[in-house]
């Protein structure tokens, strides 16, 4: 009877019918990806000796459940010839640092890495903004069977969670 009322009275009930129309929202979880990865190709002796390099970084907000780190490295004949621990000619160094600068995953490896995943909390972190991730390189891609390849794959998987209302678009998007 009241929404056939005029005035405020008759808005402020109309307003509540639609919204228990609306549905219940729900806490939806999301996954931003980003991957970083790089095959060898050696095409003269003096890309042996050059060094491969690159950063993206990604935001951290309070709606980040986790981070998750997939990692995995192939450096073509290091099970035969072991590292030279003095004088890597051949390595993989990825660090991802947070917003404050302080260092949350680092590796330095000069051999293969099974594919290996690490979890990261926001107990984990000491901030939120922009985190970094950085990756210097090393390694031989022989081009012409493409037999020995070093390379490398890290993907970073960050988990967030948002209120879903029914009826708008994803919060995802």
């Amino acid at each position: 009877m009241t929404s056939g009322l005029s005035g405020c009275m008759g808005l402020i009930q109309a307003r509540e019918s639609l919204e228990g129309m609306r549905g219940e929202p729900y806490n939806q979880p999301y996954a931003d990806k980003i991957a970083m990865t790089h095959t060898f190709q050696t095409g003269s002796v003096l890309e042996l000796v050059e060094e491969y390099s690159n950063s993206t970084s990604f935001s951290i907000d309070e709606s980040v459940q986790r981070i998750e780190i997939y990692f995995k490295v192939t450096i073509s004949l290091s099970d035969t010839f072991a590292c030279l621990e003095q004088a890597p000619t051949r390595y993989v160094r990825p660090t991802v640092t947070t917003a404050s600068g302080a260092i949350l995953w680092s590796e330095d490896v000069c051999e293969d890495v099974s594919p290996t995943t690490y979890d990261f909390e926001p107990a984990d972190f000491d901030s939120l903004g922009d985190f970094t991730l950085d990756v210097k390189a090393r390694g031989f891609g022989e081009t012409t069977a493409g037999l020995f390849q070093d390379d490398f794959i890290i993907i970073i998987n960050v988990y967030h969670e948002c209120r879903q209302y029914p009826q708008e678009p994803p919060c995802d998007k």
